[in-house]
């Protein structure tokens, strides 16, 4: 598959000539989430705690079965050659945030290729070795799936 190929020869992202900004200075936050792994109560809270620092706030989701709602993607939306069929996953991934907040914690192929697709300046998310060489910051998740996406918020803070 295209797809592999990619992110095999894509490597580890480099930071130099990227320009990096703390969070109290961002102003646009992606999430891109896996919605078989974290509830839409979880992602909304986060949505909830990044907008009451005056941040805008983007988010797709994945899903396993295909899915009218707009803010959902599916296998069937990325061909075999990489290309993006649904026109919301490819203005999402055009989006240059200066925070990606992903989370997910599988092995799925055409969720780890729209992270790396994606063009924001920061990405962050948990620590699994499938998105070691994609994040910029990847933390560990040791807790239950809400309380960590709450923690998350709250290390970016610190940037």
């Amino acid at each position: 598959m295209i797809k592999n190929i990619f992110l095999n020869h894509k490597g580890k992202p480099t930071l130099a000539g990227k320009e990096h900004c703390s969070y109290a200075e961002s102003s646009s936050i992606g999430i891109l989430y896996n919605s078989n792994e974290f509830s839409s109560e979880t992602i909304n809270k986060l949505e909830e705690l990044i907008k009451n620092d005056g941040k805008s706030v983007a988010k797709i989701g994945y899903a396993d079965k295909p899915s009218e709602d707009v803010l959902i993607f599916h296998k069937k939306d990325i061909s075999g050659t990489g290309t993006i069929r649904k026109d919301n996953l490819s203005f999402f991934i055009n989006q240059t945030f200066d925070f990606l907040i992903s989370l997910d914690t599988s092995e799925n192929i055409n969720y780890k290729y729209v992270l790396a697709l994606s063009k924001a300046t920061c990405k962050v998310g948990f620590e699994t070795e499938q998105y070691y060489d994609l994040l910029q910051l990847a933390l560990k998740m040791d807790e239950s799936k809400p309380k960590a996406v709450a923690n998350m918020v709250r290390y970016l803070k610190m940037i």
